[in-house]
């Protein structure tokens, strides 16, 4: 159901776990891509939605969503460059042409790297003629607020979290945070990239979201949670429990197994998310 405490409402869309095309891995469950989610904040009129996925079935799959909630869609809100979270959208601005896509100058920047069209390209490798050929940047955001409505959704610079140039959106009126990637709610996070330093920016960044004690909206949940304040908490422990153990100098099983039994109910146990690299 829709959350509301004001004007404004927000409802979230959580596209499951999916496989993918990858050699099977050392340890972990077989090649799959974690929950993803995409959140559709709305007014009596107008709509921003904030993240179109990745994969064609997916992205069309959010776009009927977004239109049985019978608002005008006006903007498409991206947090960062990962793929996952703006690959799909071809699918939803051509069901809604009049949405403009917006992202902060950092990351439509960071979205224009050679470094991210590389990922891209292996994204389409993983999901062979799921992923639409050609994807429009997005606007840079010229102010750090989304208007809707007349209330102000604030755009909240988070520097290097799971990857650079991060964001999240903040709605006062409903007393949310749509995180992106910079929160992951019962879903093992994206750390194999982490450095000592990264993952301390990466707190930092958890620690100015939790200052606003809001709900949040996390990039990548497992489907049957809530949204609580709590999560912010929960992702804090995870950094600094993984990072424990690279401090510890654990061989890659010895660490993966410690996080599992760590966190024996958390979704998407996967090899690429947890030892991707060693920093």
């Amino acid at each position: 159901m829709p959350a509301t405490r004001s004007a404004l409402s927000y409802d979230v869309f959580v596209a499951p776990e999916k496989p993918f095309a990858a050699p099977p891995p050392a340890v972990g469950d077989a090649p799959a891509w974690d929950p993803t989610t995409s959140t559709l904040i709305f007014g009596a009129r107008d709509a921003v939605l904030v993240d179109p996925l990745m994969t064609t079935r997916e992205a069309t799959a959010l776009a009927d969503w977004v239109a049985l909630h019978d608002r005008r869609l006006t903007t498409v809100s991206i947090p960062h460059g990962h793929g996952d979270f703006y690959l799909g959208l071809p699918v939803v601005l051509d069901r809604f042409p009049d949405a403009r896509a917006v992202a902060t100058t950092r990351t439509v920047r960071h979205m224009q790297q050679p470094g991210t069209q590389a990922l891209d390209n292996s994204l389409r490798a993983r999901f062979p003629g799921q992923i639409a050929d050609t994807i429009p940047l997005p606007e840079p955001l010229e102010s750090p607020e989304i208007q809707l409505e007349g209330s102000a959704i604030e755009v909240i610079e988070t520097g290097h979290t799971d990857t650079l140039d991060t964001t999240s959106l903040h709605v006062p009126d409903l007393g949310l945070v749509v995180s992106g990637d910079v929160v992951y709610n019962h879903c093992h996070m994206y750390v194999g990239a982490t450095t000592t330093d990264s993952r301390a920016e990466w707190i930092a960044a958890l620690d100015r979201l939790a200052a606003l004690n809001p709900a949040v909206v996390s990039g990548h949940k497992d489907p049957t949670q809530g949204n609580p304040p709590a999560v912010l908490a929960d992702s804090r422990g995870y950094l600094e429990y993984y990072g424990q153990l690279r401090q510890a100098g654990l061989p890659d099983q010895e660490l993966f197994d410690a996080m599992v039994s760590r966190y024996p109910g958390w979704v998407s146990r996967q090899q690429w998310l947890m030892l991707e690299a060693v920093g």
